[in-house]
């Protein structure tokens, strides 16, 4: 007789007694914040048709995607993203709901990383979509959204802003190929501006000078903005991205985030995904962003629709990691006496009912 296997597949793990109270707790908070802030709950398949991430703005690399064909011969997968399937549902089922859509979900994700990457697999999300309506105000209730999502974490956080177009506003007038501005965006991605120096060989100076300056664009909104709008001299549709990243920052600061804000205009896409404002969010001890969105219109682009949309995800699993939870206290029940145990439990409970 063979043995089950008692162990999880690579990028998997079980959660036990307090690291699943955690996780179920802040998972429960955080949706009882977005009803509260009028978004409107939705669940998606844990299986989608594969062409569903399958498109011109693909942000997710393939080889993460688990894919496999289904009893007719489909090729599905399991969702490794919760924003396109939202977005698929949204202009379906919904089409027809008055805009903006305000959407909210907490569900699983799956992603087949690599082995030495120590990355979990299957992660707990949670997050919103906001789907129409004006840019601005949808921008700026996504970021509230994000913001009150932190801080319901219970630990010190920070939001990291930037502009998709920022980027591409500085380089109008450089001439450079494909291919370099591919290399630059990498190598500012990666902060590696000595990098792009090697590899441009110096034949084009003021892209070198970018990359090297770029990610430096980081940190309190005050000291960064001056010095991007040196960088930005000359060019209109720079200028017009830092005003409004700077109305955006004194909007937020005014209503008492300003400790938790920093600008990066470094944020650079390697993918075409983003279209305008981005955002990041950490919290205290842990290595990573616990949360990511900004603007995507291109992705709704590529379901036939001319609709904008702003939206995030944040990783519940990772950030239960930071707060543990104690299980609370259980009310100790015999059932050795057959019936009579049986009805001293009933009115156990009744009277914990009363009390909620």
């Amino acid at each position: 007789m063979d043995i089950i296997e008692k162990y999880t597949p690579s990028g998997t793990r079980d959660l036990i007694y307090e690291e699943a109270f955690a996780e179920k707790e802040l998972e429960n908070k955080l949706y009882r914040l977005y009803l509260t802030l009028g978004y409107k709950p939705i669940e998606t398949p844990v299986l989608e048709y594969y062409d569903v991430f399958n498109h011109e703005q693909r942000y997710i690399p393939d080889q993460t995607i688990y894919k496999f064909t289904d009893n007719e011969g489909k090729l599905v997968a399991l969702r490794p993203d919760n924003t396109s399937p939202v977005v698929r549902v949204a202009l379906s089922k919904l089409k027809d709901e008055a805009l903006p859509l305000l959407l909210c979900y907490s569900q699983p994700v799956f992603r087949n990383n690599l082995a030495f990457h120590a990355k979990r697999d299957q992660i707990l999300q949670c997050g919103v979509e906001l789907i129409g309506g004006e840019t601005p105000e949808t921008d700026l209730r996504c970021l509230f959204t994000a913001l009150q999502t932190l801080n319901a974490s219970g630990s010190f956080y920070k939001l990291e802003l930037g502009h998709a177009g920022f980027f591409d506003a500085l380089i109008t007038d450089y001439a450079l190929s494909e291919n370099e501005i591919a290399d630059l965006r990498s190598f500012i991605s990666a902060r590696n501006s000595g990098g792009y120096a090697f590899t441009l060989n110096m034949t084009n100076p003021a892209a070198v000078s970018l990359a090297r300056e770029l990610p430096r664009l980081c940190g309190s909104p005050d000291r960064v903005l001056p010095r991007a709008r040196v960088l930005a001299k000359g060019r209109p549709g720079a200028q017009k991205i830092l005003d409004e990243l700077e109305t955006t920052c004194s909007m937020l600061t005014e209503a008492g985030y300003g400790t938790s804000l920093i600008l990066d205009l470094g944020i650079v896409q390697v993918i075409n995904y983003y279209t305008g404002i981005v955002f990041r969010g950490y919290l205290d001890g842990v290595g990573e962003a616990v949360l990511s969105g900004g603007r995507y219109d291109h992705l709704l682009a590529g379901f036939g629709s001319d609709l904008g949309a702003c939206g995030f995800g944040f990783n519940i699993s990772e950030a239960a990691k930071v707060n543990p939870r104690q299980l609370p206290p259980s009310v100790p029940l015999s059932f050795a006496d057959g019936v009579n145990s049986l009805k001293d439990a009933q009115r156990v409970l009744d009277r914990m009912g009363k009390e909620d």
